[in-house]
C-alpha cells in the first residue's frame, strides 16, 4: 500500500509540473516535467505509460473538472428557487470564465491536441457528458419549478454546453469590458432558457 501512495503522490508531481509549465509557456517537454518534479524522465514513463499525452490528458481532465466542478456549484436548483434564473446564469458564466481565464493555456494546448489524442478525446467526452448531465438535471428541475421555458431537457442541456464552451473564447478573455460582455452573454442564456417552446 505504501509503494501505491508514494507512486500516486509522484503521478500527482507530475500532472502538478505538467500545469505549471502550460499555464507559463502553454507547452512542456518531458524532460522539462521531471525535471520540475524531481524525478528521472524513466519515472515518468512508469508513472505515466502514455507519456506526453497522458500528462497532457491529465492537464486537461484537471482543468474540465475545474469546469464540471463550477457547473455543479452554480446549477443548483436550490440557488435557482432562491436567486432566480438570472443570479443563477450569472454566477455560473462568471465562474466558468474564470476557470478558463487561468486554464485558457492548459485547454489550448489540449484541444489543439484533440483529433490526435484518443487520451485526450476519451478525457474531453467524459467530463462533456457530466457537465450534459448536470446541465439536464438543472433544465429538468427548474422545468418542474416553473423556472425554466418548455422544451426538450435534453435539447436545452446541449444548447448549455455548447454556450458555456464558447465561454473559452479569447475575444471574450481578452475584452477590455469582460464584465460588460459576461453580462450580455448571461442574458442571452436567460433569454434562451426562459423562452417558452
Amino acid at each position: 500500500m505504501i509503494a501505491t501512495g508514494r507512486a500516486e503522490r509522484t503521478r500527482e508531481a507530475l500532472i502538478d509540473a505538467t500545469v505549471a509549465a502550460l499555464r507559463v509557456d502553454g507547452s512542456f517537454t518531458t524532460e522539462q516535467v521531471a525535471d520540475a518534479a524531481g524525478v528521472s524522465v524513466a519515472t515518468v514513463y512508469n508513472r505515466v505509460p502514455e507519456g506526453r499525452d497522458g500528462l497532457l490528458a491529465a492537464a486537461l481532465d484537471r482543468a474540465l473538472a475545474r469546469l464540471v466542478a463550477v457547473t455543479a456549484g452554480a446549477l443548483e436548483v436550490e440557488h435557482l428557487l432562491d436567486d432566480g434564473l438570472e443570479r443563477v446564469v450569472g454566477a455560473l458564466v462568471d465562474g466558468l470564465v474564470e476557470v478558463f481565464d487561468g486554464e485558457a493555456l492548459v485547454l489550448r494546448s489540449a484541444l489543439a491536441r484533440l483529433p490526435e489524442s484518443r487520451l485526450l478525446r476519451d478525457s474531453y467526452r467524459h467530463r462533456e457528458t457530466e457537465a450534459r448531465e448536470l446541465n439536464r438535471r438543472f433544465v429538468e428541475l427548474g422545468q418542474a419549478a416553473g423556472r425554466i421555458g418548455a422544451g426538450d431537457p435534453d435539447e436545452l442541456a446541449d444548447v448549455l454546453v455548447v454556450l458555456c464552451q464558447g465561454l473559452n473564447n479569447p475575444v471574450l478573455l481578452g475584452h477590455h469590458d469582460r464584465r460588460a460582455l459576461t453580462a450580455r452573454l448571461s442574458a442571452a442564456m436567460v433569454a434562451l432558457l426562459s423562452l417558452p417552446t
